[in-house]
């Protein structure tokens, strides 16, 4: 009987996003606003667009290469310590206090927070009217489809 035995090779393979998002005119806005962060107002910075557009790749490169912990929106939850931050899926977090404390932290502790979601914060439902105040007067940049 003839068997067959797999052999493992030792490949390092990248992680998913591991490789580096290269600027065009889709992305133009959002990289400019990123290479400036001392001009983010209150220390913050949304990146909104479509699916499939590298919010999540850009916001991720950013956080690696500036040594930020990298927190999702949907597991959010408590209130945080204050620490340069990158909230993925930013629209989509479920605990409105939570994101209320981590912006109030980070902004008085003069700490950057950059948040992703698919639409601008100003446009994104939440029912805690400071919360809402706060989204208003983030900075933001779009990208789109390349």
């Amino acid at each position: 009987m003839d068997t067959q035995r797999q052999l493992a090779l030792p490949l390092d393979l990248p992680q998913s996003f591991a490789g580096e998002v290269l600027p065009d005119s889709s992305n133009a806005e959002a990289m400019a606003w990123l290479g400036q962060e001392a001009r983010w107002p209150a220390h913050r910075l949304a990146l909104f667009g479509p699916a499939g557009v590298g919010k999540s790749h850009l916001l991720r490169q950013e956080a690696t290469r500036r040594g930020w912990r990298v927190l999702q929106g949907p597991a959010l939850s408590g209130v945080p310590e204050p620490a340069p931050t990158a909230l993925d899926d930013a629209d989509c977090v479920t605990d409105e206090e939570a994101l209320f404390h981590l912006i109030n932290a980070c902004a008085a502790a003069g700490l950057p927070l950059l948040l992703a979601g698919r639409t601008p914060p100003s446009r994104w439902p939440v029912r805690l009217p400071d919360l809402a105040s706060r989204l208003r007067a983030t900075a933001t940049a779009g990208i789109a489809e390349p």
